[in-house]
């Protein structure tokens, strides 16, 4: 899919859907990309191991940082519905 970066001020850019897989491969300081609410692509920090559960292995907990003071965490409901992207070209 085609999503302007920062509502263009980046340009466009083409992205897909990241993976439960990939997400549970995400380290501390990792920059993702992630869909923000008017529908761009938005760079957000990893800001912790994600989080996953012995007896689930499809529960996952991603722990974001945005900017100065935001943080958010996305679990699997946010990954499966497509809000975490991977960048196919830059």
């Amino acid at each position: 899919m085609k999503l302007q970066k920062y509502a263009g001020k980046e340009g466009t850019g083409e992205f897909r859907v990241m993976t439960l897989d990939e997400a549970k491969q995400l380290t501390y300081g990792q920059h993702i990309w992630f869909v923000g609410l008017k529908g761009d692509a938005r760079r957000i920090k990893v800001n912790g191991a994600p989080k996953t559960w012995k007896r689930d292995t499809n529960r996952v907990e991603v722990p974001a940082k945005y900017g100065m003071y935001e943080y958010a965490t996305f679990d699997t409901a946010d990954i499966l519905a497509g809000r975490l992207l991977v960048e196919v070209s830059q």
